[in-house]
C-alpha cells in the first residue's frame, strides 16, 4: 500500500539536501566545476551517497540527517581553508604542478618520476584537443596542481608563477622558475616589500618582474636582479629531420666522439 506520509518526508528530505548543497556552493564560491579541489569531490561523493541513503531510510531521523550533512560540509570547508592557508596541505592533498617539456626537451622527471606516470596517448590526446599537433612546436609544456597543461609553443615567451599566496611561498611554482624561498627574501627584502608573511600574492612573469601585492590590495612591481635561470634536465630533444648523426667515417678524422645534440 502507498505510504503518502513516507513519500512525503522523502520528498521533503530530498528538498532539503538539495538546498544546502546549494547554500554550501554558494557561500564557498564554488559554483563551477573548475574550482572545485579533490576535497570538494570526496565531499560531493559523501553528500549523495548520505542523501541517497537516507531519504529511504525512516529509521535515521531528520534531526540525524541535517546534522550529518552539517558536519560534513564543516569537514570539507575546513579541509579547504587549511590547503589553502598551509601550501604542504595544499601539495598532499592536491598535488604538485611539475614540467614535462621545457627548452624544447622533455625532461628527466616527467619520464622517471614515480608520482606522477606520463601517459604518451593521454598527452597527445590532450594536446590535439588544444589544437597543437606537433611535439616540434613545443618549448614548455607544464602540469598544473589541478590536472590542466599549460601550454607555449616556440616564440611564444615564458609564463607566469604565483611565488606566495597569502602569506605562504608556493615550493612547487618556486622549483618550477628555478628558484627558491631564499632568492624570493633576498629579492623582497632589497626591494623593501616586507616581509613574505605579510603579501597576499608574488607574481613572477616572463619578463622576469616581481608584482607584489600585499595584504591591503597596494600592488608593485620590480625587476628580479638576477635573469631567469635554466637548470633543466633533459632526455632528448626533438631534432631536424633533416640533420644526421654522426658516422663512423666522422668519428674518424679527428679520432674524437662527437655525441648527438641532445644525449646525455
Amino acid at each position: 500500500m502507498f505510504d503518502i506520509h513516507g513519500f512525503e518526508m522523502t520528498v521533503f528530505k530530498l528538498l532539503i539536501g538539495i538546498i544546502l548543497i546549494v547554500l554550501h556552493l554558494r557561500l564557498t564560491g564554488k559554483q563551477q566545476t573548475v574550482q572545485m579541489t579533490p576535497i570538494d569531490f570526496i565531499g560531493n561523493f559523501i553528500l549523495g551517497g548520505t542523501i541517497g541513503g537516507v531519504i529511504y531510510n525512516h529509521a535515521i531521523s531528520f534531526a540525524e540527517y541535517i546534522s550529518f550533512l552539517l558536519i560534513t560540509f564543516a569537514i570539507v570547508s575546513g579541509l579547504n581553508y587549511l590547503t589553502s592557508k598551509f601550501m604542504s596541505t595544499r601539495s598532499l592533498v592536491m598535488g604538485k604542478a611539475y614540467t614535462i617539456i621545457e627548452g624544447g626537451r622533455f625532461t628527466q622527471d616527467a619520464l622517471d618520476s614515480t608520482d606522477h606516470k606520463l601517459d604518451p596517448v593521454e598527452f597527445l590526446a590532450e594536446l590535439r584537443g588544444m589544437g597543437i599537433f606537433s611535439l616540434h612546436d613545443l618549448q614548455l609544456v607544464q602540469r598544473e596542481a589541478n590536472g590542466s597543461l599549460t601550454v607555449r609553443r616556440k616564440g611564444e615567451g615564458g609564463v607566469n608563477y604565483v611565488l606566495v599566496s597569502n602569506g605562504q611561498a608556493v615550493a612547487d611554482n618556486l622549483e618550477l622558475a628555478h628558484r627558491d624561498e631564499e632568492w624570493l627574501r633576498g629579492e623582497l627584502s632589497s626591494a623593501g616589500a616586507g616581509e613574505l608573511e605579510d603579501l597576499f600574492i608574488v607574481e613572477l612573469d616572463a619578463d622576469n618582474r616581481l608584482n607584489i601585492v600585499d595584504q591591503a590590495g597596494n600592488t608593485t612591481g620590480l625587476t628580479v636582479s638576477d635573469p631567469a635561470v635554466h637548470e633543466v634536465t633533459t632526455v632528448t630533444e626533438f631534432q631536424n629531420p633533416d640533420s644526421q648523426t654522426p658516422t663512423l667515417e666522422d668519428f674518424a678524422v679527428d679520432g674524437t666522439d662527437k655525441a648527438t645534440p641532445g644525449s646525455e
